[in-house]
């Protein structure tokens, strides 16, 4: 009995051990992804874009910005980005954004962007710091617009009899509140907010792509195109695989024969693993959390 103690303790610690160590662990500048004089960062963003916490993983400023370093800190002579989101919260996607945009003035390497099969909303906001932009001819991207979703269920709680009281220190204080219908005041206040949120999206498309403002506000209402439509119209500018960007990209920077490639990524953790079947099992828990100000695809899911 006092054996079996011992090793149930010795498992429980090597186990916790493993999830420390994993949580903490960054990647780091190997001498072997150093790369060489004819090598192309790469760096794969996939999924919502946000804020990783206890419950949730996200792309985040935090870890594109570690990847961001060790592209600088490569010998490799580009970057090529591919993008596989449909976008998310705004303030995070921004700060992506103005990461990306640094790192080109603080390199000079040139930025080509791979989209995969959705790079929509927020996911095109980033986009939009490539010199290139590729995508698949059924990649789903556009979306370029801003939501709010709010979720009203004050005539569900009265049905199961449960009341909310609130004591605040100003009209507006509980704005946005699920146990109650927004007032045609607040509901202008969000539409001013989204107002402003969009505009700042139109001039990121209009200096990424060098798009006519009145010309992009025409096909920037929200519409989704696939890769061959969004060609047509300017917003990506060829058709082509992940591996025909990375063969642009080196033939454009003057890369002789096949390149070679640095993939920076962030090490998968236990916990985000976890996180991730963790997820899978809580859709419905979404609309409960507060509202968010999104750049993102609203899908049926």
């Amino acid at each position: 009995m006092k054996a079996n103690k011992i090793i149930g303790f010795v498992v429980v610690v090597i186990i916790l051990s493993i999830i420390i160590f994993s949580l903490f662990r960054m990647p780091g500048i190997k001498k072997e992804n150093l790369g060489t004089d004819n090598s192309i960062s790469l760096i794969k963003l996939e999924g919502e874009i946000g804020r990783s916490s206890l419950t949730s993983s996200f792309i985040t400023p935090e870890e594109v910005k570690t990847l961001l370093e060790e592209a600088k800190k490569s010998l490799s002579r580009g970057l090529v980005i591919r993008i596989d989101s449909p976008g998310g919260v705004v303030e995070p996607t921004e700060e992506i954004y103005a990461l990306i945009q640094t790192f080109k003035e603080e390199t000079g390497k040139r930025v080509y962007i791979s989209m995969g099969s959705t790079a929509a909303s927020g996911g095109y906001y980033i986009a939009c710091t490539g010199d290139k932009i590729f995508a698949m001819p059924s990649t789903i991207t556009g979306s370029i617009g801003v939501i709010i979703q709010l979720i009203d269920y004050q005539e569900l709680l009265s049905k199961i009899g449960i009341k909310e009281k609130i004591i605040k220190s100003g009209t507006f204080k509980d704005m946005g509140s699920p146990t109650r219908s927004l007032t045609g005041e607040e509901e202008v206040m969000f539409k001013n907010i989204i107002e402003e949120e969009y505009q700042m999206f139109l001039n990121v498309v209009s200096k990424g792509r060098k798009i006519d403002l009145d010309k992009l506000k025409e096909i920037a209402q929200g519409q989704i195109y696939i890769g061959s439509q969004a060609k047509s119209i300017g917003l990506i500018d060829e058709i082509g695989s992940l591996e025909q960007t990375i063969n642009s990209l080196a033939k454009d920077i003057g890369i002789m024969g096949e390149p070679v490639i640095i993939e920076h990524k962030i090490p998968k953790s236990i916990f985000s693993i976890f996180s991730s079947i963790f997820n899978s099992n809580v859709n419905l828990l979404k609309g409960l959390k507060p509202f968010e100000i999104q750049y993102i695809l609203v899908t049926g899911d």
